[in-house]
This record gives structure tokens, C-alpha cells and sequence, in this order.
């Protein structure tokens, strides 16, 4: 049997064998070994950490499901150093254990001994997907609120049957508008009920300023940002009660990715952002104040930041760098694939592909040539370097 530190409380074998289990991501190990009651679900090590958090360190994001599912307390453990089970995922990079560590209740705001939560660590070791993935997460409690029929009223705010698409919708991390319309195109029940959802947001802006415990001014202007967004879909959809929603949908992304004929700037989708960002209610509000002052100095240029990179850094954290591989259509990161003739432009898939041909189409040809010159430049390159040696 082995002990803790200082203590008479003794730590079973079985603990060490779990953690063997979770170093070698033995699933069916770890799982027999809990049935097995050798170990307890949150028992700790000499330093306080529980399975789960050693699962959530270590990235193994299927035994971190099993101990969740088991019932692990996802806000267990005595760290020395006061590290939750997210602080450890966030430090070791994994969304989907983030994610997975949220839906079951972790608290996003716990600190550790030296005053930082799970985000701020993310930020500090360049893990800037999990600062996204904590910041947009929305419990699904904030939505199904809004599905159960208040005193005086005679419907619900929002049809039950809506509550998971809009959960969808607001948990998005990518904040390009023609992502988020394309998202409510996937979503009929979002589509058809327009004024519902953009009410409902509107409520979720005002509760997170009306907290008992600290306001969330950050998810209070996503929310209306969401608004905005989805109000003025319903605002054209009013106007236009003959056209289908979808067709609506098509035409309003076109608008965000026409480019200004004189420099190819996205005005209009520059110009819709700012526009979000003035109507935002609380305006004594660090987040607007400072939000308001950065797009201020920003001129409506190729050459300067775009209202939307300036949005998602307030909203999802700032970033060192930005990738360059993201889609051409919905701004998505890390899409697999490129234009097969110009192999310079990138997409998420078909469908966005074929949304922006109607702007790559005039370009592409040229792109092509100097992508090709690009090829025949490195291959006289290499061959120069393979004669020299």
C-alpha cells in the first residue's frame, strides 16, 4: 500500500495501476479495474489529483469520457496547487476533453493558487483553441429555460424542438457571418422560427449583465452579436415572404463576400460588424468601450484589421498569429481542401467552393499562372542546390 506525503490516509495499489492504465490509454483496462472497486472513481494520489485529472493532463479523451460517464466529480480533486481537471485539459491542449469537461459541469472561473483559471492558462501556453472552446461554451440549462411556459404567457419563448439548434448556433467559435448564416441554413428549426430566436438571444445578452455574481460582458455581446445577426435574416425574410429562407440565406451571404470593385475590401461585411458592435445595449461596458476604441483606429482597408478579426479576438481571446489556411467562404481554419486549378485558395468543401465562384472565377486563371511560376522557380531552386553539392 503507499501513502500520501504527509498523511495517514493510504492511497491503494489499485491507484497506481489506474494510472498506468491511463499512461498506456488502456480503456477496457481502466474500466475492469473500477469494476473491480481496486480503485475508487475519485480517489487521489499524494498530490490530490484524481483519475480524471490525470486523464484530462495526459490527453486521452476516451478515458476521460469513461470516468465521466463512471460518475467522476469533474470538479474533484485537492490539487497541491489547486488545478482543476480543466486546468490540466486546457494545459494539455485537448478541445474535445475541454468540451467533454464542461457539459458535465466544470467550473470555467475555478482559480489555482497563483489566481488564474483554465482560460487564462490556455492563453499562457499558446493553447488558443481551448481559450475559444471555454469561452463560447453555453450550458444547455441557458437555452431550455426559454422552451417551459412562463406564468401569463400562453407559449413557450422558444418551441422545445428548437433548443438544441440554437444551443449549436450559439456554441460557434468561428464568428464569420457567412459561417454563422450557413449554420442557420443547416438548421430548419432555427430558420423557421427567425423572431423567436433573435428574442431569446436578446434575453440571453441582457441575463448575462443581470447576474447575481459577475456580469459576462464578453458572452453578453456575442449573444447580441447573434441577435443582430439573426434579426436582420428575419428582418428580409419579412420583406421577402415569397422567397424561401434558404434562397434568402444565399443571397445575404453573396452581399458579405462581394468585394469593393476598387480594392477588393469586404465592406459591406466590415461595415455590417461595426454596425453590430455601435447598436450593443451596455455601453458602459469595458469590452464595448475597448472594442469601440480598437475598430476606431482601424481604417476600412486591405492593409489594416477587419472589424470581424477584431470581434472574434474580444470574444475568443487574442491570438499570436492568425492562420492563413482558413476557408475563402466562411473564414473556417484548417479546412483540407484547395481550388484543384489554382491550388491557392482554400475551402472547407464543395459547397463553400462553389458559394465563392462567382468571385474566385475572375481571378483563379491568374492565381494558377503564379502558382505555376512559384513551382518552376522552387524545382530551378533545388536543382541549383543538388548541382552545388
Amino acid at each position: 500500500m503507499f501513502y500520501r506525503n504527509s498523511s495517514t490516509e493510504m492511497i491503494s495499489e489499485g491507484f497506481t495501476k489506474a494510472t498506468e492504465k491511463i499512461n498506456n490509454n488502456d480503456v477496457s483496462g481502466l474500466q475492469e479495474l473500477l469494476k473491480s472497486h481496486e480503485v475508487e472513481i475519485d480517489e487521489e494520489d499524494d498530490h490530490g489529483m484524481t483519475l480524471l485529472q490525470h486523464a484530462a493532463f495526459k490527453g486521452k479523451k476516451e478515458l476521460c469520457q469513461l470516468l465521466l460517464d463512471l460518475g467522476a466529480d469533474p470538479n474533484g480533486g485537492h490539487h497541491e496547487h489547486q488545478y482543476s481537471a480543466l486546468h490540466f485539459a486546457a494545459l494539455s491542449g485537448n478541445l474535445d476533453i475541454c468540451q467533454q469537461l464542461l457539459h458535465c459541469g466544470s467550473k470555467p472561473d475555478a482559480l489555482n493558487s497563483v489566481g488564474r483559471t483554465a482560460t487564462q492558462m490556455a492563453a499562457f501556453v499558446g493553447n488558443h483553441g481551448v481559450v475559444s472552446v471555454i469561452n463560447n461554451f453555453i450550458p444547455r440549462t441557458d437555452i431550455e429555460q426559454y422552451t417551459v411556459v412562463c406564468k401569463d404567457e400562453t407559449e413557450p419563448k422558444l418551441p422545445p424542438a428548437a433548443a438544441p439548434a440554437l444551443h449549436k448556433f450559439v456554441m460557434q467559435v468561428n464568428l464569420h457571418p457567412v459561417h454563422l448564416l450557413l449554420t442557420v441554413q443547416k438548421l430548419p428549426l432555427l430558420s423557421d422560427n427567425l423572431s423567436k430566436v433573435g428574442h431569446v438571444l436578446e434575453l440571453l445578452s441582457e441575463n448575462q449583465m443581470k447576474r447575481s455574481h459577475e456580469a459576462n460582458e464578453i458572452l453578453s455581446l456575442k449573444y447580441h452579436y447573434l441577435r443582430f445577426l439573426v434579426e436582420r435574416l428575419a428582418k428580409e425574410q419579412q420583406q421577402h415572404s415569397d422567397k424561401p429562407v434558404v434562397e434568402l440565406i444565399n443571397q445575404y451571404v453573396k452581399a458579405f463576400l462581394k468585394p469593393r470593385t476598387s480594392d477588393g475590401f469586404p465592406e459591406f461585411m466590415d461595415n455590417f460588424i461595426r454596425e453590430s458592435v455601435r447598436t450593443f445595449p451596455f455601453k458602459e461596458t469595458t469590452v464595448f468601450r475597448q472594442l469601440l476604441v480598437n475598430l476606431s483606429k482601424t481604417k476600412q482597408s486591405l492593409d489594416s484589421q477587419l472589424a470581424l478579426s477584431l470581434l472574434s479576438s474580444c470574444i475568443n481571446g487574442q491570438r499570436g498569429f492568425q492562420d492563413d489556411d482558413a476557408c475563402a467562404t466562411c473564414g473556417q481554419e484548417k479546412v483540407p481542401s484547395k481550388c484543384s486549378i489554382c491550388k491557392s485558395v482554400q475551402y472547407c468543401n464543395r459547397d463553400c467552393q462553389k458559394i465563392h465562384w462567382f468571385i474566385h472565377k475572375k481571378e483563379c486563371d491568374k492565381l494558377a499562372k503564379q502558382f505555376k511560376n512559384l513551382e518552376i522557380k522552387s524545382q530551378n531552386s533545388q536543382a541549383n542546390v543538388e548541382a552545388n553539392q
